[in-house]
């Protein structure tokens, strides 16, 4: 059981100084050597644990995710009978989730546009969240509230691009709101694409 608990620590602890690293130095100049010395472990230890910098950059966002509690949160919104009171409840979930760790999201995203291996890794979990959005789009849809001209394609991209972090991290530094919530906003921009009311 300690050593459990030992490990889980160790994990912890790399995961906490790879952050910080890739913040300051962003993905290309992240060094393991750092990273282990930061984590007290040796660059071996985390080659055991990561696999490679990319490994490493995964376990990061999946940290974030699973701090964040984003899938526990979508899932509860997706519970609730009334699909407008779910879609609305998706939407102020990854509101909340884009405001846990703004800078390392802007590290990530950043990276994707220019290293085709990092994009992989943003890609396949954004892939996950349009899916979800799908899900609550199609609910909307069944119950004829989708606005003309949006189908449930265009809806579903329309819904993606204004609930990304891109979006809402553009909002927030424009309207000097910071990490207070977005979810009203948002909610009146896509009242013209899913009727609300």
């Amino acid at each position: 059981m300690e050593r459990a608990r030992a490990a889980e620590r160790t994990r912890a602890n790399i995961l906490v100084a790879a952050r910080r690293q890739l913040i300051a130095a962003g993905f290309r100049n992240l060094s393991l050597e750092q990273v282990a010395a930061d984590a007290e472990v040796t660059r071996v230890t985390i080659y055991r644990k990561f696999g490679n910098k990319l490994g490493l950059l995964d376990a990061v966002a999946e940290d974030l995710s699973q701090r964040a509690g984003l899938v526990t949160g979508v899932r509860a919104a997706a519970a609730l009978d009334n699909p407008v009171a779910a879609f609305r409840a998706m939407v102020a979930e990854l509101c909340r989730f884009w405001r846990t760790d703004p800078d390392l999201f802007r590290r990530l995203i950043g990276l994707a546009a220019v290293d085709p291996e990092a994009h992989q890794v943003v890609s396949s979990r954004e892939g996950w969240r349009f899916d979800q959005v799908e899900l609550f789009v199609t609910r909307l849809a069944e119950e004829s509230r989708l606005r003309q001209p949006f189908d449930v394609d265009t809806a579903v991209a329309a819904v993606g691009a204004i609930t990304s972090f891109t979006t809402c991290d553009e909002l927030a530094t424009k309207l000097g709101r910071g990490r207070v919530r977005l979810d009203d906003l948002l909610l009146a921009i896509l009242a013209g694409v899913v009727r609300l009311d």
